[in-house]
């Protein structure tokens, strides 16, 4: 199902994942978040890649969950008696793996949100690296107004990027906010017309594309795996990162680069 329901595109040096379940508003099913995690590890392979945008087809970017899948799964779960929850939190820790091999993609993902995002999609967008919005975007994390929390990363990941205020008041709510919200708080990088979302987003790649693949892995390893710890084990990391990149080809092209006033040809090696 999943291949029917995202569609993946290769561009030059920009491979485009698009959810497209427009009739059903983009919502999430477990074949989708499989698919995805797996279209997004296949790029790390290809040299010419440099970041992968996640966009949806049709009116919003994602509604969130599908209710029938979800439902499906829990139903499994529910009938396992005497379990303690085991069964269910074995779910949940699976859906919360598929959004952690997202996160550790070494290649940077750009979300590119229009019309809504709700819930499970804000979740996704989280695990992304740069998160974009069209300017008449609306989101919320309604979750506890089904007698439930944002459990794939969404609590956790909002109250990392946020700040725990925030991040209470957004999921406690259940509120509505729109793309200039996003914006103040720090949820997304920029918001733009509609219809220069996904071309802004390519302009970011490109971009990126002036700077070292590797080395780009390198600062979203750090930044997303040292979140929490102290500042002298970050800075380890920093150290043990670079003392890798420091005997790469790629770092040897870009100081030639450089010194000839060049674009560098980067090489992921």
């Amino acid at each position: 199902m999943s291949d029917i329901y995202l569609i993946g595109e290769k561009k030059q040096n920009i491979f485009t994942i698009s959810l497209n379940r427009p009739a059903k508003r983009n919502a999430l099913t477990v074949e989708m978040l499989t698919g995805l995690c797996e279209m997004a590890e296949q790029q790390v392979s290809d040299p010419d890649i440099r970041a992968i945008i996640l966009k949806g087809e049709g009116k919003i970017f994602s509604a969130g969950v599908d209710f029938n899948s979800l439902g499906a799964e829990v139903g499994a779960c529910l009938g396992e008696a005497g379990a303690g929850g085991a069964g269910l939190r074995a779910l949940i820790y699976r859906f919360q793996q598929y959004l952690n091999r997202l996160e550790a993609v070494e290649v940077p993902i750009i979300c590119a949100m229009h019309g809504r995002a709700l819930g499970l999609a804000v979740e996704l967008a989280l695990a992304c690296d740069m998160r974009l919005m069209s300017a008449d975007c609306i989101w919320s994390m309604p979750e506890l107004k089904l007698g439930v929390i944002a459990d794939v990363g969404g609590t956790s990941r909002l109250s990392r990027l946020l700040g725990p205020a925030r991040a209470m008041e957004i999921l406690m709510t259940g509120r509505e906010y729109g793309a200039q919200q996003a914006l103040e708080w720090g949820l997304i990088n920029y918001h733009y017309a509609a219809e220069d979302l996904i071309g802004e987003a390519q302009k970011m790649v490109q971009d990126i594309a002036l700077t070292a693949p590797l080395a780009a892995g390198a600062v979203k390893k750090i930044i997303k795996r040292g979140d929490g710890v102290d500042l002298m084990t970050q800075q380890d990391m920093e150290a043990n990162h670079n003392s890798i990149l420091l005997q790469t080809e790629d770092f040897q092209e870009g100081i030639t680069a450089m010194m000839e006033r060049r674009p560098a040809r980067w090489k992921k090696r």
